[in-house]
């Protein structure tokens, strides 16, 4: 069995009320008292002024992990990011009470057949494809899916969102690996918001924000919308810190999220009544599941 709490998109460095989102995560863990806690990317600005923030989640003697997000790399070297995680790989994996965790590194790009690590906006140059896993993670992920364990997969971005510029470009290549392999589970961020599908019988799960849904291009597309919510800088944040409890175990997999409401202005507001952007819900929840393990060979 194993047990751990996730959460995602903090972006502590572009709110108010990091902190106290921060202690609404550290009280889920205390309640849940996980085996682990994992954030999915985009924690906060990897400077040495933050470098208490991983460690105030450390603090409770729980094992943390965290995925590179692509907030991360906007202006920090991988050796910078890498360090203030304290860990040795972008990418990396982990035997926990008999299951292997898998953190990828989605953020890539390529740049005329080159693979670059993000940094500096470059993903945003003419001809980009991104975001990629590149050949050589490609090849580290193949020679871990070789050892006929059971599978959890952590990134940031998704790996079966079809929305433009958001999931993994070469995502089919990825899904390919699976193929045979007892993947019991893919867990994604970046998207703020909510999705829970399968492919190919693999649950794959996108965490919605510990913060808020992000909404610049559409109010910025709009000089009505411009002029009333510049204010909000395309965040309509959330009025509780979310987090999933997710426990997994021979039987079943159950996936405990939470409801939670906008603090202030609300999709309605901006025009979106069906809550839906960039592929996926932006309802102020994380959904529950409850899915039987799909048992390989």
């Amino acid at each position: 069995m194993i047990r751990f709490l996730v959460f995602t998109d903090l972006h502590y460095d572009d709110v108010t009320d990091g902190d106290s989102r921060i202690e609404e995560l550290l009280n889920a863990a205390k309640r849940h008292d996980p085996d682990f806690i994992v954030s999915l990317g985009d924690l906060c600005t990897p400077s040495k002024e933050n470098a208490i923030i991983p460690e105030r989640f450390r603090s409770l003697g729980i094992p943390f992990f965290s995925v590179i997000g692509n907030h991360e790399t906007a202006r920090y070297t991988l050796s910078e990011i890498t360090d203030f995680y304290s860990v040795k790989d972008p990418y990396y994996s982990v035997v926990f009470n008999g299951y292997k965790l898998l953190f990828l590194n989605t953020c890539y790009v390529n740049l005329d057949g080159q693979e670059e690590i993000f940094y500096k906006d470059n993903f945003r140059s003419e001809g980009a494809l991104y975001p990629v896993l590149p050949a050589e993670e490609i090849r580290w992920l193949k020679r871990e899916l070789s050892d006929d364990m059971k599978y959890i997969v952590f990134s940031h971005h998704s790996l079966v969102n079809d929305f433009p510029k958001r999931g993994v470009y070469n995502r089919e290549e990825v899904r390919k690996l699976f193929a045979g392999k007892q993947v019991l589970l893919c867990l994604n961020g970046h998207d703020h918001g909510d999705a829970f599908s399968f492919t190919d019988k693999i649950p794959y799960m996108t965490v919605n924000s510990a913060n808020y849904a992000w909404l610049g291009t559409r109010i910025a597309s709009s000089p009505e919308l411009q002029e009333k919510y510049s204010y909000l800088h395309g965040m309509l944040q959330y009025k509780q810190a979310m987090s999933a409890y997710i426990k997994i175990d021979d039987s079943e997999m159950r996936i405990c999220g939470m409801d939670s409401e906008y603090l202030s202005v609300t999709p309605d507001d901006i025009g979106l009544p069906e809550y839906r952007w960039n592929g996926v819900s932006i309802r102020p929840r994380i959904s529950s599941h409850s899915v039987v393990p799909l048992r390989r060979g």
